[in-house]
C-alpha cells in the first residue's frame, strides 16, 4: 500500500478499520513486548471488578477452608498457639496478595519488640512469637546492592507513614508468585525475585468482559430510539426569529402527548418511527467472553460465573473436580514448603515441640445425600468380594465401622 494512499483518511479506513498503517490487523500487526507488571492498575482492578477479586480471593480462601492437620501434633498444642498468634489468617492474606502483586513477604515479630528494623531473628529460647506481619510484593522496594548473588541481604518495606524500614531476611518468610521466564529483559528486580501475578493473565479478557457488558447495556438502554421527520423542518430552523425555540416546542408537545394518552401530533407529511436495536447472538457473545476469563484464570465458569457451560451436566461435577486440582497445585507449590518453615519456628519457640510438617484439610467436602450414596456404592462393591469370599465379615466390621466411618480397608495375614 502506498504511503500516499495510506494518508487519505477515508480510504485508510476503508482498508485497514482505522486509517493507520501500524494498527492494520493483518501483516503490519506485532505482539508488545512485556514491560513488566502495573500492581497498582491490578490492584485497582481488584478493587472495583468482583470477578477480579474472586479470582484473586477464592482459591486462597478454598485453600484454607478446612483446618490442617500439623503432624506431630497430637494434643493440638501448635494448631491453637498458630491459631492464636495469626498464622493461618497470615498465610490466607499472603496466597491473596500473591494472587494479585506476584508475591508476599510475611514478618515474623517476637515478644518486646518496639522496633524490628535490621534486628535478625533472636533465638528460639529467648522470645516467643506474638504476630506475623503480611505485605505485598508492591511494598518490598528493592535495589541492585541488596543481593548477593540471587538471595537478598535486606528488605526494605514502606510503612503506613511512608517510612521506609529495613528488616533482615532472618525473620521474613517469603510467597513467591508465577517464576518470569528468565529470557526476558528489563524486568523490574521485584517482579525478577517474587515472580507475577495470576491476575496479570486475566487482565485483557477482563477488560475484554467489562466492554462486552457495558455494550449491552447501552444497547438496552437505548432501545428504543425515536425519529422524528418533520416536514419543513430546516425552515423552521433558520427563522430569524428563534426557530429553534419553535422547533424545541414542537418536540415538547410531541413528548407531552406521548406521556399522556401515547398518542403523537403530527402533520400530514411527518412522520415519527422508533428504532431499536437486534439483541441476536449476545448471549453467546457473552459467553465467549465468560469463557476467555475463565480460560485465562484456570478457574471454571461454574464457580467463578454461577452458571454451568454448555454441554456440562447441572451438577458441574466436572467443574468442581477441576476447580479442586488447581486449589491443591496451588497451596503445594506456592504455600507448603513457607508453611512449614513458619510452622517449625513457632512450634519450637511457643510450645516447645518440633513440628515441622502439616497435612492440608480437604478442598471439597460431600453433602450428606453424596455421602449416603458414597456408602451405598461402598456397601455393594464389598459384598461383591464377600460373595468371591475375598473377605469375611469380621474384616469388613473391624476396616470399616470400629473407629467411625472409613473409606479404606485391608485385611491383615
Amino acid at each position: 500500500m502506498e504511503t500516499a494512499k495510506i494518508r487519505d483518511g477515508a480510504y485508510g479506513n476503508f482498508v485497514t478499520g482505522m486509517g493507520r498503517r501500524d494498527t492494520d490487523k493483518t501483516e503490519n500487526t506485532f505482539v508488545n513486548p512485556y514491560a513488566g507488571t502495573d500492581i497498582v492498575e491490578l490492584a485497582r482492578i481488584k478493587v472495583q471488578d468482583g470477578i477480579a477479586a474472586r479470582i484473586v480471593e477464592c482459591v486462597p480462601e478454598t485453600a484454607f477452608k478446612e483446618p490442617v492437620t500439623i503432624t506431630g501434633d497430637s494434643s493440638g498444642k501448635v494448631f491453637k498457639e498458630a491459631s492464636a498468634v495469626g498464622l493461618f489468617e497470615a498465610l490466607q492474606l499472603a496466597g491473596e496478595y500473591q494472587r494479585l502483586t506476584g508475591g508476599a513477604l510475611i514478618v515474623s515479630e517476637y515478644e518486646n519488640e518496639y522496633d524490628i528494623e535490621q534486628l535478625k531473628r533472636p533465638a528460639p529460647e529467648n522470645r516467643k512469637i506474638s504476630q506475623y506481619r503480611v505485605y505485598s510484593a508492591g511494598k518490598v522496594e528493592f535495589q541492585p546492592t541488596d543481593f548477593q548473588g540471587d538471595t537478598p541481604k535486606v528488605y526494605r518495606v514502606v510503612l503506613l507513614d511512608n517510612k521506609r524500614i529495613e528488616i533482615h531476611p532472618s525473620r521474613c518468610t517469603v510467597i513467591h508468585g508465577k517464576i518470569v521466564p528468565d529470557i526476558l529483559q528489563g524486568i523490574p528486580i521485584r517482579e525478577r525475585f517474587f515472580g507475577m501475578p495470576a491476575l496479570k493473565a486475566c487482565e485483557q479478557s477482563l477488560k475484554n468482559l467489562a466492554n462486552v457488558v457495558a455494550s449491552i447495556v447501552n444497547m438496552a438502554t437505548e432501545t428504543g430510539v425515536m425519529l422524528f421527520s418533520l416536514e419543513g423542518f430546516n425552515e423552521m430552523l433558520s427563522k430569524p426569529d428563534c426557530g429553534i425555540q419553535d422547533a424545541q416546542q414542537l418536540i415538547s408537545l410531541v413528548k407531552v402527548s406521548m406521556s399522556s394518552f401515547r398518542g403523537v401530533f403530527s402533520g400530514a407529511n411527518d412522520k415519527f418511527q422508533i428504532l431499536s436495536h437486534n439483541f441476536a447472538g449476545l448471549p453467546e457473545v457473552l459467553q465467549k467472553a465468560m469463557n476467555l476469563v475463565c480460560a485465562d484464570s484456570r478457574i471454571p465458569v461454574s464457580i467463578l460465573f454461577g452458571q454451568s457451560a454448555t454441554g456440562l451436566a447441572q451438577t458441574n461435577e466436572g467443574d468442581s473436580k477441576a476447580y479442586a486440582e488447581l486449589v491443591e497445585s496451588w497451596r503445594s507449590r506456592y504455600i507448603y514448603r513457607p508453611a512449614c518453615s513458619l510452622i517449625a519456628d513457632l512450634s519450637e519457640r511457643n510450645c516447645g515441640i518440633v513440628c515441622s510438617e502439616f497435612e492440608w484439610g480437604a478442598v471439597t467436602t460431600m453433602s450428606v445425600r453424596e455421602k449416603l450414596e458414597a456408602m451405598k456404592m461402598q456397601a455393594e462393591m464389598l459384598n461383591i468380594y464377600y460373595q468371591m469370599g475375598a473377605i469375611d465379615e469380621q474384616s469388613i466390621r473391624e476396616g470399616i465401622f470400629k473407629n467411625g466411618h472409613s473409606w479404606d480397608i485391608s485385611v491383615k495375614d
